[in-house]
């Protein structure tokens, strides 16, 4: 059964009532089934047949219930910032849970990894590496590393969010990969324990992965070759999910065969970074319709939601199906604009969007909205961040209060001489 669904013309998340949920709690807010969650998670992690890890990467979305959520699933964390490790350590993750990727990482960020003890740090440089071995060095440790390989392959997804181009500033070029291992191998206070790829996001086709995953298995194979001990390969993430019934996305299985027919047979743990995948399409953005305009040239649904509470398609110009809470059955043929109130045309949520009418007051749900969401939330035009809820069953918890905007306000002061 689908956690999202109908329910006697009217929308539910899992046996939730949005209507009634909307009724007790101001909109606009996010909602997110953990139904789907552990769907997800359950549905990857039992695809393969080969010993994996998963270490979710929180960056899709970071409330601290969602990650203690996949924390007691038995994931790990991939973080990209000191933030994200005091969050995740905050929800109940060890240092050995947690792999810590991204570029640019600081001298404070890395001694704040290192004294947390994570399982791996995921090195984009070779200047990053001399860091972590001084910074090591200094505390009395030795860390794990992985270096991030870029194999240069063109993940063919938004320009925005590809990651494995040469062009790209992520990883080290596939060609210097000896020369950096040898340096690896040489610092003292560093322990190599793997290597690592992340060639970008919401990847709808297989080829990218296959070309970049068989590039690296012939960098591990010849690593070992030359004496290097490579315990683990980190493939990162990027799997894309269905954001419209028209998009053919590979399974779980496709996904997992794949992985199985290069790496089943290398001696090697694998660790996978799925973070969209798991949580994309569990989540609601529920928000209340306060104006519906006529002009010559369009009709527009006005809603108490804005771009700064989700701005994915003002971004990266995505599709987000959206639906009213009350299903009046009917197929409409008249076209909108559904947007916000910020003082911005780039302020939308869909443009010449067919759907059932609806009135002032209604209530419409925008879908997917799960990852990349609330975490990229803003306080644009002083509004203040929105509420999170997180549903069980026929019980839900606010797991974000809304945000007020004297709370604004109290971060700021006037200059003592104005």
């Amino acid at each position: 059964m689908n956690p999202i669904e109908y329910k006697n013309n009217q929308l539910h998340i899992e046996k939730i009532n949005i209507q009634e949920l909307s009724n007790s709690n101001q909109t606009p807010f996010y909602c997110y089934s953990e139904e789907s969650i552990i769907n997800q998670y359950d549905g990857l992690y039992s695809a393969f047949d080969m010993d994996i890890k998963i270490f979710y990467a929180m960056k899709a979305n970071s409330n601290l219930s969602i990650i203690k959520l996949l924390l007691n699933k038995g994931s790990g964390i991939d973080v990209v910032s000191g933030g994200e490790i005091e969050r995740a350590i905050s929800a109940g993750a060890k240092g050995k849970d947690i792999i810590y990727s991204g570029i640019g990482k600081t001298d404070e960020e890395l001694n704040y990894a290192i004294e947390s003890k994570v399982h791996c740090i995921n090195v984009e440089s070779q200047s990053e590496l001399i860091r972590i071995n001084d910074i090591s060095k200094s505390l009395g440790v030795k860390q794990n590393i992985a270096i991030r390989i870029n194999p240069d392959v063109d993940a063919k997804t938004h320009i925005k969010i590809t990651t494995g181009k040469a062009e790209n500033k992520f990883g080290i070029e596939y060609d210097y990969t000896e020369s950096i291992y040898k340096i690896a191998a040489d610092l003292k206070n560093i322990n190599i324990a793997g290597i690592s790829v992340h060639i970008g996001s919401q990847i709808t086709s297989l080829k990218p992965f296959k070309k970049a995953y068989t590039i690296m298995y012939d960098i591990i194979k010849n690593l070992r070759s030359i004496g290097h001990k490579i315990d683990h390969v980190d493939l990162g993430g990027g799997l894309g999910v269905s954001y419209t019934t028209e998009e053919n996305i590979p399974t779980f299985k496709e996904y997992a065969n794949l992985i199985q027919s290069i790496f089943g047979n290398a001696d090697i743990k694998v660790y996978i970074e799925p973070g969209r995948l798991l949580v994309a399409n569990s989540g609601l953005l529920i928000t209340k319709v306060t104006d519906v305009k006529t002009t010559t040239q369009k009709t527009f649904i006005i809603v108490d939601a804005a771009m700064n509470d989700f701005i994915r398609p003002t971004l990266y110009g995505s599709y987000h199906e959206i639906l009213p809470v009350k299903n009046n059955l009917g197929t409409s043929n008249k076209v909108y604009d559904i947007v916000g109130p910020i003082c911005e045309t780039g302020d939308y949520f869909a443009k010449n969007r067919k759907m059932n009418s609806v009135k002032i007051g209604s209530i419409i749900a925008i879908k997917s909205v799960g990852a990349y969401g609330s975490v990229q939330s803003s306080n644009y035009n002083s509004r203040p961040q929105i509420a999170e809820i997180l549903v069980k069953d026929d019980k839900y918890e606010i797991i974000r209060e809304r945000v007020e905007v004297k709370d604004l306000i109290k971060q700021e002061k006037i200059a003592t001489w104005l």
